[in-house]
């Protein structure tokens, strides 16, 4: 056997390496994407009084749905990272009317589109603890929003390589496989104290960016005891303008503050002032 056909058949076995290589991490990467999760609709009874078309529009203002798909709810790219993934929170204006109300409440809570598969940003880990009337009222709201035209035109959600190799390490993870779908709610039960009260507000309003634990995510946010060096009123200057302990912008922080965290009421602001303030003690 000559070199030549030796070096032939080295190159050969090289490109069917590096073919299958590729081909294995398309298939699996798209085995994740296209999952299909099946939890059951769930009954909802959805408002259409004013008072609470009213209050949903508050509560889809503190959920921060806005920074994902826009100021006008048309579409937003969320991440895009050269070589890595572009990621498009669609125009919900023109999603909205496809969905009935329970897929939409499923949507909400468990993070599953209308043909099962996960969504891949929005935070339905937080949205899962948000009690029932809560998400009925959102949904409430969301219904009286008049189709738009897309702010993205033709821009779709995409994986390069890198970002289907991310996928498959779980360095990016479908939000729906985040949730135990069929776990009891932890927070909802926040009458009896202001502390407890408070847990509920900000397990279901903070950890998207402070992460489940509320002990921070690289990158987003810090961990939340930092609360504790804020007097009450300090506290509740930040998430009313955004303006943190010395006159600073706080970038994300400061962001949400200022467009969705003021929306809470004074109470809700000194609920959760008085939760965060027991961080340190745990």
């Amino acid at each position: 056997m000559t070199k030549k056909t030796i070096f032939k058949r080295i190159t050969y076995s090289v490109i069917s390496l590096i073919v299958l290589a590729l081909a294995i991490v398309f298939i699996w990467s798209t085995l994740i994407l296209n999952k299909t999760f099946n939890v059951p609709l769930a009954e909802v009874a959805i408002p259409n009084d004013t008072t609470s078309i009213n209050e949903g529009h508050r509560l889809v203002q503190i959920a921060h749905c806005s920074d994902c798909h826009g100021e006008h709810f048309t579409g937003n790219v969320f991440v895009k990272i050269n070589h890595v993934a572009e990621i498009v929170a669609p125009n919900i204006t023109k999603v909205i009317p496809t969905y009935s109300n329970p897929e939409l409440e499923r949507l909400i809570r468990h993070g599953i589109k209308k043909n099962g598969h996960s969504v891949l940003i929005m935070p339905s880990f937080m949205y899962y603890q948000l009690k029932k009337e809560t998400v009925e009222k959102i949904i409430a709201y969301l219904r009286t929003l008049h189709l738009e035209p897309d702010t993205l035109n033709e821009a779709k959600t995409n994986f390069d390589f890198l970002g289907r190799i991310a996928l498959i390490q779980k360095k990016i993870i479908p939000v729906a496989s985040m949730i135990d779908h069929h776990s009891p709610r932890k927070y909802i039960h926040y009458d009896t104290t202001q502390v407890s009260f408070g847990k509920y507000l900000a397990m279901t309003t903070c950890t998207s960016c402070h992460g489940m634990d509320l002990k921070g995510v690289v990158g987003l946010g810090p961990n939340l005891i930092i609360a504790a060096s804020y007097k009450r009123e300090d506290f509740c200057k930040l998430l009313h303008t955004g303006i943190a302990l010395g006159g600073r912008n706080l970038d994300l922080m400061s962001h949400v503050a200022k467009n969705n965290l003021c929306h809470l009421n004074e109470n809700e602001m000194n609920c959760i002032y008085a939760y965060l303030k027991t961080k340190p003690t745990q």
